[in-house]
């Protein structure tokens, strides 16, 4: 391994352990100012306002860290906009493999009566709240956070430098993304196959980003795929009187 590998290397693994402490930073802060509210009078269930607050806060910081880096480093976020038709492929294939992934699960759910209720009531505001946030914001702000940041960060120090690397900081990135969803209230074992899930996804949205060259096809593919989870579940609860 010659000395330009190496120091790529280097790099790398520091660039990583910066990414994952501004994550896991910018996340904290972002609950503690969220938590400063009341939402009593919107969300009287604490299951939506909170946690929009808390994206909001991310989404915005990272904007921030995103705009001094583009006009200190020259890096592009891929941020705007753009018609592509590799994008907008594998996007519809994705949502379309993810309805059919939530529709099996819930059948499965229903022959064996298996789905668990909520902790709250299914009303008209949880319901609009709840999939409001995942629709819009859930994916926005992650994507910022998980994705184009990190992703475009790692490629700069890459110097674009073949599949491997690329194989590697989606990787990395979507390791990076499953610990954003660890829940550590919960046992890990308990979580192993929804945390498989987010890494699957993530690397789903990871190698988009990178075809498209755009993140705005990665925040349809989350949103919508966290819509449809709800969504189901909603569909699911209502239709068979399980609320």
């Amino acid at each position: 391994m010659n000395k330009i590998v190496k120091s790529k290397y280097l790099h790398m693994f520091i660039l990583t352990a910066i990414i994952f402490l501004y994550q896991v930073i910018i996340s904290k802060i972002g609950w503690k100012i969220a938590t400063l509210f009341d939402y009593s009078s919107i969300d009287k269930d604490g299951i939506f306002m909170a946690v929009s607050v808390h994206h909001i806060f991310m989404l915005l910081i990272s904007l921030g860290i995103m705009y001094v880096l583009y006009k200190t480093k020259k890096l592009d976020f891929k941020l705007k906009p753009k018609a592509d038709k590799i994008g907008m492929k594998y996007t519809i294939l994705y949502c379309t493999a993810v309805l059919i992934y939530f529709i099996f699960v819930y059948i499965i759910g229903i022959i064996t009566n298996s789905v668990g209720g909520f902790g709250y009531e299914v009303n008209t505001i949880n319901v609009i709240g709840t999939l409001g946030f995942q629709l819009f914001l859930s994916g926005t702000a992650e994507e910022m956070l998980f994705r184009a940041l990190p992703l475009v960060c790692l490629k700069s120090v890459c110097n674009k430098s073949g599949k491997f690397f690329n194989i590697m900081i989606l990787f990395i990135t979507s390791l990076l993304f499953v610990y954003g969803h660890i829940s550590f209230n919960v046992s890990l074992s308990s979580q192993l196959f929804s945390l498989v899930y987010v890494f699957i996804q993530g690397m789903a949205y990871g190698f988009v980003f990178l075809k498209s060259k755009s993140v705005i096809y990665p925040m349809i593919m989350h949103g919508v795929s966290n819509f449809i989870c709800v969504g189901c579940y909603y569909l699911y609860m209502i239709l068979f009187d399980a609320v």
